[in-house]
């Protein structure tokens, strides 16, 4: 990579079906990314359960190959390019993807996994859909089966790099759906995950989004990646970016996330 910062998620209009149609395409991003000197990696949605069955899926029917084409393509002209998949974990479909990523894992140069849902059609990561899941379950359950289902995410050791770890907490917190008296929404609840991806040898992303949506907060906190750099964890930073004009204006926020980690690890050294 030429640059010395990464923005390691970052998705596009053409590969991520959360984009908007008029959104952004690969070389919108790298336009932006060569001017501000920094490597951007796509990392796209790849949601087995969408990609098998709905035909509007850029991934359905082999897709992936084409994607793999199309990066291949743009990395012989960029070398601060890299291509990856933000890849949804289910816990009934390990097996599915352990063979997913022996075919792909060396095709990518960056593989993460992430929970969006675990109910189909019920993303907690969309605020209409969770509000529907509210009145079919207690938010103390959604809560609950969130840290539970990402830990066995972790445990599984499938993926080498995990996403936003408390994004459960978009739009679950005091500012918008309130959790319910009986609800952990501790910090300790998050470092225990954490130390669990310590343990395991896997990497966290310290995700710039939450700042956009009623957390008002990184995933994970800002204090919660402190206390996990000084256990011993190991970060990613990505902006998580739909938008170039989002892209854009957190670049020098995952610049300066850089150093706050760099300058951590260099201490604990």
């Amino acid at each position: 990579m030429r640059f010395k910062y990464t923005d390691y998620h970052v998705h596009t209009k053409n590969w991520s079906i959360d984009v908007d149609q008029d959104g952004p395409i690969f070389e919108d991003y790298i336009k932006i990314a060569e001017m501000h000197q920094i490597n951007v990696c796509f990392l796209e949605h790849f949601e087995l359960n969408y990609v098998e069955k709905d035909k509007l899926n850029p991934f359905y029917n082999g897709g992936i190959d084409d994607y793999l084409e199309e990066i291949d393509k743009l990395k012989e002209t960029y070398d601060f390019v890299l291509g990856g998949l933000e890849v949804e974990y289910y816990v009934d479909r390990e097996i599915v993807l352990l063979e997913f990523m022996d075919d792909y894992g060396n095709e990518l140069d960056f593989i993460a996994g992430s929970i969006h849902e675990w109910i189909h059609h019920y993303p907690i990561t969309t605020r209409a859909r969770l509000e529907e899941l509210v009145k079919k379950v207690s938010v103390k359950q959604i809560i609950d089966n969130y840290f539970e289902i990402y830990q066995k995410m972790i445990e599984s050791k499938i993926f080498k790099n995990v996403c936003h770890i408390d994004t459960i907490f978009r739009y679950i917190n005091e500012d918008d759906i309130k959790p319910t008296e009986d609800c952990n929404t501790s910090d300790e609840r998050v470092l225990e995950l954490g130390r669990i991806c310590i343990k395991n040898k896997i990497q966290i992303e310290y995700n710039l989004s939450g700042i956009k949506f009623p957390i008002g907060r990184t995933f994970p906190s800002k204090g919660v990646v402190i206390n996990l750099l000084n256990e011993g964890a190991t970060f990613f930073v990505g902006s998580d970016s739909h938008s170039i004009e989002y892209f854009t204006k957190q670049i020098p926020k995952v610049k300066k996330a850089y150093n706050l980690i760099h300058s951590i690890q260099k201490f604990n050294i």
